[in-house]
Formats: C-alpha cells, structure tokens, sequence
C-alpha cells in the first residue's frame, strides 16, 4: 500500500509499506479522506515524530476485520486515532487525554495512507459507523469539531455571556460556532489576516477585530459594555497573542490555551492580573469519545456545516506541499483534506 511519510517538517514522499496485519478485534479501513490538521504544519511538532505517516482525521471503508470486530466489511466509518480508558484516575475526573492509553493508543500507521489498522480498543471505545447524511469530507471535521466542543466547555459558558476568538482559521471559526451553540450572547473574532475578517454568518461572529490596531481593548471592552470578554479561546500559541486574551478578558473571566507553546518559549503572564481580577487560565488539549460522538451528531444535523470549510484537496503525493500551506496559512488556505484514494472521491 502507499504512504505519505514525513521524514522532516520539509520533506514527506510516498512510499510503498505492506498492508498491516490484524488481530482480533481490530479493523483493516480504507482510507477515503483525512484532514490535514494545523498540528500537522507545526515544525517542532512534527520534527519531534518524524519519520512518521501524519493524518488523524481520517474517515473510511472497512475492508476486513480481526476475529471478534464489531464492524463489517463495507461501513463506512469515523474512527479516532487515541482512545482514553474510562476507568483510570484521570478519565474519572474528566481528564481522557491525560490517560495512559490514550496517550500509547495511535493508528497504524497513520491517516495519510491507503489503509490503516484500527487496534481493538479504538474500534470499541471511539469507532462511529457514519449516517447517510455525512459524506467522508464532513466525517474528516469530527476530530476537529470535538477539540472545539472539548474547548469551549471547559469556559462554562453561560447564557448570553460574551466570548473573544483569537485567530479565525477553519479551527477559530468552529470555536464560535460552538461558543453559539452552548449559548454565548456575543461571539467577537480577532484576526491578523485582514482576509478572513469577513467570516460566513453561519458561524456565529458577531463582530471581527484587527489584534494590531491601537485601540483594539477599547474596541473590545466598548462592545461588551466596557468589561471586556467573559471568556477568551487563544487560537494561535504566540506570546502576543496570549498576553493580548490576559489582558482583555473581564474579571472573573476564563481563558482558554488552545494551542501549545514550542517547547523553547518562554511567556510571562501577568499574574496579579490573574489574580485580583480572579481570572481562570485553563487549557485544553485534543479530545475524547464523548466529544466526538457530539460532534458527529451536530456534523449530521448540520448544526455546524464544517464542508464550507474545505479549500483544498490533496493526493498523497501532495503532502509535503500541503503541510508548508497549512503553516503558511492565509485568506484563500483555510483547510485541506487528503484522498489517499485519489482525488476522485468516493
């Protein structure tokens, strides 16, 4: 079968690798579609994995199954690349991604190939057969969207309070789209890229703020009755951009770390912000089963229509390109998905 290995941040080729062998429980899928994720493009990241095959986005065909699988050949499913225990000290606490076997459980050997094996324990714990009304190119966004339901309710949002999103890439723009469908009264969006301050209505902003112009706090505490935010999602893991979400947010206001910091970053927050204006700094990092069905199930009512989202499509051996645009990023690049299949979707 093909591969798309990434051997650097700056080099992925296609390769041949044979077809993974299955054990009992697990899932042999046909790979129809993957996103390409913005943790995909993140140099230190991927440099830290290398050599691997990237994609976790995917969705597929089942096309064998081990001994004792649920699945049958010929769904077509969604199925997540970690899959959290339940029963550990940090699942019962609400803590999946800090569990064990979420962080050892992975595909094999990734989404941007033409077959993937899914282990036993993800068929079981985060595996979905897709509805008739979600087509592979939606299934793609139930990863994504979950991390954005993960996100947003760690905000507690409650109705009619406002939110400022930081950054309005494919992963901002879903950020307010839940922010909305959890009840904020006030979506605010701040972007750099003066082409995507014109986001779609359908994703529930309200209002869109440049974070470099001079009298951006006053612009943002003016639309929220001069308190400022009640809750801020930081998209972009920038220094600037974080201590901008530490200053602006209202007192007794949450934000939200959506992104990692390089390893080598240093950021200094302003702690007696935090702590005379009983500020909650809080982080949230990928996401679990009980998001992903949720997400499934608004993907599917088209609650939150995440194919406007797709700007480019990619074959394997396009990759590598893939990966330098996504970190590029910019108006007319807002997110690709990858056909291992080839481009002709099915």
């Amino acid at each position: 079968m093909k591969v798309a290995r990434t051997l650097s941040f700056t080099e992925t080729r296609v390769e041949d690798e044979p077809v993974p062998t299955l054990e009992p429980g697990d899932a042999l899928v046909r790979v129809e579609a993957c996103g390409l994720c913005g943790s995909d493009a993140t140099p230190w990241y991927v440099e830290k994995k290398a050599p691997t095959v990237l994609g976790h986005e995917p969705a597929g065909v089942v096309v064998e199954t081990g001994e004792g699988c649920p699945l049958e050949v010929g769904q077509r499913v969604f199925f997540h690349h970690h899959v959290s225990c339940g029963e550990c000290h940090h699942c019962l606490r609400g803590f999946e991604t800090s569990c064990k076997l979420f962080k050892s459980s992975r595909l094999y050997p990734g989404g941007f190939a033409e077959l993937v094996r899914v282990p036993a324990e993800n068929v079981l714990k985060d595996t979905y057969v897709l509805p008739e009304a979600v087509d592979f190119d939606a299934a793609t966004f139930i990863e994504p969207l979950a991390c954005s339901i993960r996100a947003v309710d760690k905000l507690e949002i409650k109705a009619g309070e406002s939110v400022l999103i930081v950054g309005l890439g494919a992963m901002g723009v879903m950020n307010a789209a839940i922010c909305k469908e959890r009840g904020a009264g006030l979506v605010i969006g701040s972007e750099l890229d003066p082409g995507r301050r014109n986001p779609e209505a359908c994703w529930g902003i309200d209002l869109v703020l440049d974070p470099l112009a001079p009298d951006f706090l006053e612009q943002a505490r003016a639309a929220t009755g001069g308190r400022g935010p009640d809750h801020v999602i930081v998209g972009p893991s920038s220094e600037a951009a974080i201590l901008q979400a530490s200053e602006v947010v209202a007192h007794g206001g949450r934000v939200c770390l959506f992104s990692p910091v390089s390893p080598e970053q240093k950021v200094v927050l302003p702690l007696n912000r935090f702590y005379f204006g009983e500020i909650t700094l809080v982080s949230s990092y990928s996401c679990a089963a009980k998001e992903t069905k949720e997400a499934l199930e608004l993907i599917e009512r088209d609650a939150v229509p995440v194919n406007k989202l797709i700007s480019h499509r990619l074959g394997l051996d396009e990759v590598g390109e893939g990966i330098l645009k996504t970190k590029q990023a910019g108006p007319n690049w807002t997110r690709a998905v990858v056909y291992p299949q080839g481009l002709a979707k099915s």
